[in-house]
């Protein structure tokens, strides 16, 4: 119970803390559940192709909404007396403070509820697990309606996971759009150079630099590839800025929630996003293109990688965006 308490609950408390145990721990259940789905996926013949990648971006955008909305819960309920004396008494003060707030935005006590309660367990791993079923109820009505109406799955999974995006996304109040304007202007740089380097005429003048470059270039710059990147130096980006320029809305700085990234920043700051997010995601994407044999499971990789850096993310932006 003392691991349990120490490793697990404690940083569930923190608003999401991550540590070496509970990040492997997370990682093999990441393992497990891509290897799940993707067999789910397959059983109930839903082609892993652009229409599901489409269909999951309105789940990540309400990830990232809803993480921010528990952000904001979390500084109010923070406030209250014994808030992290335990961890059932730390549950029932987020939920209240969530049905509270919920309630007296919308007026809707049904709503104020069940979202209440999504907005409680929202840290990871909730906000995936959360996330999934969600994503895994909008699919089965996908195939109902695929069944009776011939409609493609993947436009009612988006249709729902818009909505649900849409409802909590409406809950939040707008602070400052500057943050927009720093994270999008960069991001949108590295986009532009991620998909510049996969365009055939840039590859071709890349073969100057001999054929070791160039056989790299082509393999890492797909434009799926690019499109992961992008993801993920969105996500670094928004850390970047949050940790360099921003504060939260009682005046403290952002602080780096994940172990590695948290203890490089003393010696290389906070710039050293970028560099983590190279060296760990470009050999994981050329060792996906060059020994994933099934395309349709190197795809699926390819979608849950992606959703590892879009999320956050999102989450980052938004909060940056809220001011919390």
């Amino acid at each position: 119970m003392d691991i349990l308490h120490e490793y697990f609950l404690v940083p569930l408390m923190r608003n999401g803390w991550f540590n070496p145990v509970n990040s492997l721990v997370y990682g093999i259940g990441l393992m497990v559940g891509i290897w799940a789905v993707f067999n789910l996926l397959k059983k109930v013949n839903v082609d892993i192709d652009r229409g599901l990648f489409i269909s999951v971006i309105p789940f990540i955008a309400f990830a990232g909404v809803t993480r921010t909305l528990r952000d904001y819960v979390y500084f109010s309920a923070s406030s209250q007396a014994g808030f992290l004396d335990s961890f059932s008494g730390y549950i029932g003060a987020m939920q209240e403070s969530a049905y509270e707030y919920i309630l007296g935005v919308t007026g809707i006590p049904a709503l104020a509820w069940i979202d209440s309660y999504i907005i409680a367990w929202f840290p990871t791993p909730g906000s995936y697990m959360i996330t999934f079923m969600l994503a895994l109820l909008a699919l089965f009505i996908g195939l109902v309606v695929r069944k009776y109406r011939g409609i493609e799955c993947w436009k009612t999974m988006f249709l729902m996971g818009s909505i649900f995006f849409l409802v909590n996304a409406s809950l939040l109040k707008m602070n400052s759009l500057v943050p927009l304007l720093y994270v999008g202007s960069v991001t949108l740089m590295w986009t532009i150079i991620f998909f510049g380097l996969s365009a055939k005429r840039v590859q071709e003048k890349v073969k100057m630099l001999g054929k070791h470059v160039s056989d790299f270039v082509e393999r890492i710059f797909t434009p799926t590839n690019s499109a992961i990147l992008s993801a993920h130096f969105f996500d670094a980006t928004a850390t970047f800025f949050a940790i360099a320029m921003f504060s939260t809305m009682g005046g403290h700085g952002y602080t780096e929630q994940h172990f590695l990234s948290r203890g490089l920043m003393p010696f290389l700051g906070p710039q050293v996003m970028f560099l983590l997010k190279f060296i760990v995601v470009v050999p994981v994407l050329y060792y996906i293109d060059k020994y994933a044999d099934d395309k349709k499971l190197s795809n699926f990789l390819k979608l849950a990688i992606f959703i590892l850096g879009a999320a956050p993310a999102t989450r980052n932006l938004v909060r940056l965006i809220v001011g919390v």
